[in-house]
């Protein structure tokens, strides 16, 4: 129920308050309830420590690392590496393309972090989405005809 989502992320007695009286905090945490009342096995957070304190912070990872004990994917996009590096097991480090992908303390070495930042240097907003040249399908190499198309930015595989 809602009452017990509101009381499961620290805001009992919340049912009737107008969302517009909320903190930046509150809010954070109200939208974790709605999670939680969505009961997904996919959880997709974007920046969700944005404008929150420590305390909110740590009471939301807490309930992140909940769900991953529910075998619950949880994918989150954070740029505050230390709060990365400290909370979740595995990284997938991204820029414009991913550069890394496995156990944190790896992903976030020092020669991933220098290669992600020159491709955030020289980030161009109507730059073309970039791939490898020469990458592989299958078991065939890159210089053919396609089917798809290179450099067309994001899709589903």
């Amino acid at each position: 129920s809602v009452s017990q989502a509101l009381m499961a992320v620290g805001l009992g007695g919340f049912e009737k308050r107008p969302i517009d009286t909320l903190s930046g905090g509150q809010l954070q945490r109200t939208l974790f309830a709605r999670v939680l009342l969505q009961d997904a096995d996919l959880i997709l957070l974007d920046e969700p420590f944005n404008a929150v304190d420590t305390k909110t912070v740590g009471d939301l990872i807490t309930l992140i690392k909940r769900w991953h004990g529910e075998e619950r994917t949880i994918m989150v996009v954070v740029h505050d590496l230390d709060l990365v590096r400290h909370n979740f097991p595995e990284t997938l480090l991204l820029a414009r393309q991913p550069i890394a992908w496995g156990e944190t303390k790896e992903t976030l070495r020092p020669e991933n972090l220098l290669r992600a930042r020159r491709f955030h240097e020289a980030w161009e907003e109507n730059a073309p989405w970039c791939e490898p040249d020469n990458h592989e399908h299958g078991d065939h190499p890159h210089d053919h005809g396609h089917d798809h198309h290179h450099g067309s930015g994001p899709r589903a595989a």
